[in-house]
């Protein structure tokens, strides 16, 4: 059955319902984006070692999850197989041979050694989507070199964008590269789907950290190839003040809303001086004024800024913690993080996916799988005896 011929077919209501997916990656990168496609219907099946993907082991243990293996894992199926066992990359063939995409995240060269590159996928499947993430590209100088998140943040200049008043180079506090470059990967085999039922053949897409990094920094690299390594920041005082009993985050995008804020302050005289009546004469100015406007607020609290401020007219949000975010009204009636039921966890928020809606209890989409939970099942799907399932899985050790 043809792709567009199968889609048409499925009952489901999600745009991806029919589809498979054959995801071999693991940690966070490649394990989102097949998540992505689970969320939008995709049959998802996680190939992972006997002993897991090795993200289920960062951080905190929860059962057999951990919360990098809970972001990148939700509504998909494990099938854990030891690939370096005999039989076993032609296991794993036969089932990518039925799947629309593959994924993989093993250094350039080696999903090859273990005999489930893109040339031996394709051979079988010509007309897979076959996506390789990795560190620094499949090819070039730096192919072969380790990379994490960590990593490329400092590789890529990101981290410099985030220094400390001392000009000390910071990491984002959180897997930002991973998931940025998860969401392109999505962006990318979601494209050439469409392509397919256009009738354009598969492809192997090569997705990196360094170059969706590169593409998430846009905007800084062309300020920075037009105007030098530090341009000047045109939207002064915008930033972080703290309050009388907290922190907000102001913005200006536009001269009016400069001149609100004096307002809202009560401090006309710095909305008059015609030193300040630009937004680059603010740039030469911005530890003056921002000691200024720093003084005033903080003789008041959140609340009744943020009340002044859009009075005003100027643009300001309360600086919330992760906690006090999910608490927050808004944030509640609009099902952005609801709390979902997990029985080894006993439950967590997990945000909805935008585009979305939330999947209800018992949805394939709203459950995590253990490790090689559905085993047996998918080799029977995908036309495996009993037997041959069981020597498939059985232990290397209990072969001997």
């Amino acid at each position: 059955m043809q792709q567009s011929e199968k889609l048409a077919a499925s009952a489901g209501p999600l745009p991806f319902a029919g589809l498979r997916v054959l995801d071999a990656s693991q940690g966070l990168a490649g394990p989102y984006c097949g998540m992505l496609l689970a969320q939008h219907g995709a049959d998802v099946i996680k190939l992972e070692p006997p002993e897991g993907d090795w993200s289920r082991a960062i951080g905190q243990r929860h059962g057999s999850h951990s919360a990098i293996d809970l972001m990148g894992n939700r509504g998909k199926r494990s099938l854990a197989i030891d690939l370096k066992k005999d039989g076993a990359a032609a296991a794993v063939l036969q089932i990518a041979a039925k799947c629309d995409v593959v994924i993989e995240s093993f250094r350039p060269g080696v999903a090859a050694k273990l005999g489930i590159g893109y040339e031996q996928v394709q051979a079988c499947n010509p007309g897979v989507v076959y996506l390789s993430v990795s560190g620094f590209g499949q090819q070039g100088a730096n192919a072969n070199l380790p990379a994490t998140d960590t990593v490329i943040q400092g590789y890529s200049g990101l981290m410099s964008l985030n220094a400390d008043g001392e000009g000390r180079p910071r990491r984002l506090g959180f897997l930002a590269v991973d998931t940025l470059s998860a969401l392109y990967a999505f962006q990318a085999v979601s494209a050439a789907l469409y392509g397919r039922l256009r009738g354009l053949p598969g492809q192997h897409l090569d997705v990196s950290l360094m170059q969706s990094t590169a593409a998430f920094l846009a905007m800084k690299l062309v300020e920075t190839s037009l105007e030098g390594e530090s341009p000047v920041a045109l939207n002064v005082p915008a930033g972080a003040y703290r309050t009388q009993d907290g922190w907000i985050a102001i913005t200006l995008s536009k001269e009016a809303h400069y001149a609100a804020l004096c307002r809202a302050t009560d401090r006309l005289d710095l909305a008059e001086d015609p030193a300040f009546d630009s937004f680059v004469k603010r740039a030469g100015h911005a530890p003056y004024l921002q000691g200024q406007f720093a003084a005033e607020l903080l003789r008041r609290g959140t609340d009744e800024w943020l009340k002044r401020l859009a009075q005003a007219g100027v643009v300001a949000s309360r600086i919330n913690t992760l906690t006090s975010w999910l608490a927050d009204p808004n944030v509640v009636s609009g099902q952005a993080a609801p709390r979902v039921a997990e029985p080894a966890t006993g439950g967590f928020h997990f945000p909805r996916i935008p585009g979305t809606t939330a999947p209800e209890a018992g949805d394939s989409r709203s459950h995590w799988p253990d490790i090689g939970s559905a085993s047996h099942q998918i080799l029977q799907e995908f036309g495996f005896s009993a037997a041959a399932a069981a020597a498939l899985l059985k232990p290397a050790a209990a072969t001997a």
